[in-house]
């Protein structure tokens, strides 16, 4: 709800031009039993227009009208679906997001329609769409997320995956996808989205045209699809992406059920941290001998210092004690960075710890641990997974559904 109130308020606070809305009453389709009107279709290219669109001009307009029909055919079937099953969004609850985004665009009650009017843009166009988005987001809530179980077993195999495998790349994502539902749609999609790169390109935010234009169930969310491993992408798509930079617009790209368009938002490689980049403080005593026999004494010494003393702080006191140089310290040192022979003897240790007693060119010893900080990993939690794995089957079901309903509706279209 917050990114739907977002998108709309971004859109309400761009410029826009004095549009004039046909009133025109002439049904250009019937959707089952729900009429679509030429007044229908003017009105919400007039808001789309509204929301920093193309320039309001007639060839513009002209444009639209096939992908504005189409939206409207879909949101009709997912409104009498929400209908049939008793989810359709209460008048309070609409009245309520209407009111929250005259809050977000400093707007007084009754601001709403006001500004809307002076662009020449009625109510009801923006009311229906928001009916229709959160309509089918309560369909998709109540019927398709109960059915989606991830289970334990399936959670574990990918946080295995990612912490034991070869590092995994991950790609932040919105998208916007245009169904093609017969061949001979192909082309008409394909200008749809072309002119949806072209708002794009005039600065139009991609959460907004996602907004209005995806037929996505992430439309909900203006576009955003989360995090997306490489391998659970289309294979027409992962290429694209895998080769995009941060802020890059990816496609259209044609898959099977349609077009995708893409924003890359950022990237990342999934991957256990690794045991090098921890990060030490070291103090390191050393019993000083010159020759054999005082070896053998400051061995003796440094092991009964290892087995008694008490941290860091300590090794101070023992080297006043036995008159010996006090404890060198290295600070903030990445593990990887020490010699090999230390990074195996200190591998195991936690803080407080100390070495095996060691030879060194000046004596006998020892190094201890005073802080450690383990590298920060990236991989995601349980929960993460889980929630990662529920969207993406909600929206390959919610996309599913459409479909179906798509399949069984009677659509006249007269003009």
């Amino acid at each position: 709800m917050k990114r739907f109130l977002a998108g709309l308020a971004l859109a309400l606070v761009l410029a826009a031009p004095q549009l004039a809305a046909a009133q025109e009453q002439r049904i250009v389709a019937v959707v089952n039993d729900d009429v679509i009107s030429n007044f229908d279709i003017d009105a919400r290219i007039g808001l789309m227009m509204m929301g920093a669109g193309p320039a309001d001009t007639p060839e513009a307009r002209t444009r639209m009208r096939p992908q504005v029909l189409r939206q409207l055919i879909d949101e009709r079937i997912q409104m009498q679906e929400a209908r049939r099953l008793g989810l359709s969004l209460p008048r309070a609850e609409l009245d309520g997001i209407l009111r929250n985004i005259e809050r977000a665009n400093n707007l007084p009650q009754g601001g709403l329609e006001r500004a809307l009017r002076q662009g020449g843009v009625p109510q009801v166009a923006l009311e229906r769409q928001i009916e229709a988005t959160q309509s089918w987001q309560r369909v998709v809530n109540a019927r398709l997320r109960p059915t989606v179980e991830i289970g334990r077993d399936e959670v574990e195999d990918v946080l295995r995956r990612y912490q034991t495998g070869e590092p995994v790349q991950e790609f932040q994502l919105s998208e916007i996808f245009l169904a093609v539902d017969q061949p001979d749609q192909e082309g008409e999609v394909r200008e749809r989205m072309e002119d949806i790169i072209a708002q794009l390109r005039r600065g139009v935010p991609f959460a907004v045209l996602a907004q209005q234009y995806s037929q996505a169930a992430s439309a909900g969310d203006m576009g955003d699809i989360g995090w997306v491993e490489r391998e659970t992408l289309d294979p027409e798509v992962a290429p694209a992406v895998a080769g995009a930079q941060k802020g890059q617009l990816i496609g259209p790209v044609r898959v099977a059920a349609g077009f995708y368009l893409y924003a890359l938002r950022d990237s990342r490689t999934i991957a256990p941290p690794k045991p090098e980049d921890a990060r030490v403080d070291l103090a390191q005593i050393v019993f000083p001998a010159a020759n054999p026999a005082e070896r053998e004494a400051a061995k003796a010494l440094a092991e009964m210092v290892r087995e008694t003393v008490q941290g860091c702080a300590d090794l101070d006191r023992v080297a006043t004690e036995a008159k010996i140089p006090e404890p060198q310290r290295i600070a903030d040192l990445r593990v990887g960075d020490l010699t090999p022979d230390m990074r195996t003897r200190i591998k195991d240790l936690g803080v407080g710890d100390s070495t095996e007693v060691f030879e060194t060119d000046r004596g006998e010893a020892l190094a201890m641990i005073c802080v450690r900080t383990e590298a920060q990993s990236n991989v995601p939690t349980e929960t993460d997974i889980e929630d990662n794995l529920a969207r993406q089957r909600i929206e390959n079901a919610a996309r599913r559904y459409l479909r179906d309903l798509r399949r069984v509706a009677v659509v006249d279209i007269r003009a």
